[in-house]
């Protein structure tokens, strides 16, 4: 995990060899990188805290907890997870062998299958779990009003091509530009 200052060490080094450049956009990447190595760590020490091995079952859970009473097909989970089918089989097979979830047939389509969430589910692991997200970033000295302008500007980033991410990013230094001038 890079240290806390990381991002400013990289970007003094990188300024110390191209006085010329404009490293703000390199800025901005290595903190999203570092930030979703913060988050993924995050995401694993909340599933541990309540019972499950693996993140990605934690958000299989969390998912199927979300959408009660309705019940997901795995490729739809999948989907919404954006991960590989093949890659589902198995947390959907380990979560069904640790009695959390079940497969459900499909009333409409016999060959077809659903997937819910048991009563064995001890922990009500997506329901416990996400105070404590909470709780992490308000521990990181985040102010409140910070918080959602930052999700504000994520939103502008999350789902973008490469050129379109270019234009965000100047977006953002120039909104960031303005805010430290008032």
């Amino acid at each position: 995990m890079p240290r806390p200052n990381f991002v400013r060490e990289s970007l003094a080094g990188w300024g110390r060899l191209r006085p010329d450049a404009d490293l703000f956009g390199l800025g901005t990447v290595q903190r999203l990188v570092w930030s979703g190595r913060l988050a993924e760590e995050l995401l694993e020490r909340t599933a541990n805290a309540s019972g499950l091995r693996r993140r990605g079952d934690y958000e299989v859970l969390s998912l199927l907890r979300r959408v009660e009473p309705a019940l997901l097909s795995p490729l739809e989970v999948a989907q919404q997870l954006q991960t590989s089918q093949s890659g589902m089989t198995g947390k959907l097979d380990r979560l069904e062998r640790q009695e959390l979830i079940q497969r459900i047939p499909d009333s409409e389509d016999r060959r077809a299958l659903r997937l819910g969430i048991t009563h064995a589910d001890p922990f009500g692991c997506a329901l416990k779990s996400q105070p404590a997200l909470g709780c992490q970033l308000e521990a990181s000295g985040q102010k409140e009003e910070r918080l959602p302008r930052l999700g504000d500007d994520l939103d502008l980033l999350a789902g973008r091509r490469p050129k379109e991410t270019a234009v965000v990013v100047l977006e953002l230094r120039n909104n960031n530009e303005s805010r430290t001038s008032d």
